[in-house]
């Protein structure tokens, strides 16, 4: 399941909280499709925000936490590991790549790419 583009229940809202593991991704965005919010008390909802935070990404109605990084060479980019939930079920671990562009960030996952954008 691409839980990334997922649209079943509505999750709380999360607030960013300092976080000891900062990556070069953490900060809030929005999708490039659709009219959506910049609102970090609307993160995970649809329409509002999606944010990384140190080990966690916030997707639409989906959080996964991000384990073992590793660099891709030759790009501004970084594979993970990912275990996610999403629709109140976890989901068996996978692999997700995210690598920044001008104006924000691409999650690469098996077959989907999504185009997030800075809300800076």
């Amino acid at each position: 399941m691409n839980v990334f583009y997922s649209v079943p229940t509505v999750v709380t809202a999360v607030v960013f909280a300092s976080t000891v593991t900062a990556t070069p991704f953490d900060g809030l965005y929005k999708s490039e499709h659709g009219s959506w919010t910049c609102d970090p008390l609307d993160i995970g909802m649809d329409g509002g925000s999606l944010g990384i935070d140190g080990d966690f990404l916030y997707g639409l109605e989906s959080e996964c936490e991000l384990t073992n990084p590793t660099n891709v060479r030759g790009m501004d980019a970084i594979l993970y590991d990912s275990i996610c939930t999403a629709e109140g079920e976890s989901y068996p671990s996978s692999r997700v790549m995210i690598m920044q562009h001008d104006e924000g960030i691409y999650l690469i996952q098996d077959g989907s790419v999504g185009d997030w954008r800075d809300c800076t």
